[in-house]
């Protein structure tokens, strides 16, 4: 395993509206495209609580909240969790109160 300040997560909702439009299949494809990435770890995370927006990801430290997110956008998210660029079209109309929150309670470290 490797150290928690070095590492970027990509975190999956597990919630059941995100699961009810294809998260486990997005969290199964982003397994896939960043197995053996040496930094990145995905990992399922219970609810962001924005049911009405998802699958939703989030890549933390990097503080990107992407919604709406589908397979076709898997490339994407894995390539920025390799270093790339974020994905603006998937934070499109993200809360930004809830996002803060969302991102407040990661940086408390439950992660």
């Amino acid at each position: 395993m490797f150290e928690q300040e070095k590492a970027r997560f990509v975190l999956v909702c597990q919630n059941v509206d995100c699961l009810a439009r294809g998260a486990d299949k997005i969290m199964q494809a982003l397994e896939e495209r960043l197995s053996g990435e040496e930094g990145v770890e995905v990992k399922p995370y219970m609810c962001f609580g924005a049911c009405q927006d998802g699958p939703n990801v989030v890549l933390y430290p990097d503080r990107s909240f992407y919604s709406h997110v589908q397979l076709s956008d898997v490339d994407d998210i894995a390539a920025h969790a390799k270093g790339g660029p974020a994905v603006a079209r998937l934070e499109e109309g993200v809360d930004p109160s809830l996002k803060s929150l969302i991102f407040e309670l990661l940086d408390a470290g439950l992660v």
